[in-house]
């Protein structure tokens, strides 16, 4: 059992968190505070997937973050103070459960559907791409939120890892898991 976790950089800011082993059977919901997050994942979950940054480098772009770039993703850069108190809170949170956590970049997954599915145009971030691709696979979950919709692309990318499709783009600094 694994979780997907939208974290928001402050813990008054809605964060979405889906928890399951299957897309038959994931629950999503929204939680409010540092509090609510650690008894939905506290003794439930072995891993955790975030989009937040688990780690802090140098300037305001780490070197993984400079890697995924060369992807063509482009992450938010930690010299902005929302990121910074978002890396602090994810870094807390990380501290306070004995469990693997795992950076993810959800915007990839959205890339990666787009590109699995043959589609024109630019690739963007689509709750309904996620929604019929998560379909194909049996998905029965309807997040509320687009919060819970980036809980549930961190959760897939998790999912990719079980079958072992997942990539880690790696630097000194931190490790960034994509499809």
């Amino acid at each position: 059992m694994w979780a997907g976790l939208d974290l928001a950089a402050s813990p008054r800011r809605p964060s979405g968190v889906v928890i399951g082993e299957s897309w038959e059977n994931l629950y999503a919901t929204t939680a409010h505070s540092d509090e609510e997050i650690l008894v939905l994942l506290r003794g439930v979950v072995q891993r955790v997937w975030v989009d937040a940054p688990l780690t802090c480098g140098e300037g305001p772009f780490r070197a993984c973050d400079k890697l995924l770039h060369r992807e063509g993703l482009t992450p938010l850069p930690l010299s902005w103070k929302s990121m910074q108190q978002l890396h602090k809170r994810a870094f807390s949170l990380q501290k306070l459960l004995t469990i693997p956590w795992h950076e993810t970049f959800p915007w990839a997954l959205y890339r990666h559907i787009f590109r699995l599915q043959n589609l024109k145009g630019r690739p963007h971030k689509d709750p309904l791409l996620l929604a019929h691709w998560g379909a194909k696979k049996g998905l029965r979950l309807q997040p509320t939120s687009i919060h819970e919709w980036d809980a549930l692309a961190c959760w897939a990318i998790g999912w990719l890892f079980q079958k072992g499709e997942l990539r880690a783009i790696q630097a000194p600094d931190g490790t960034v898991w994509i499809p």
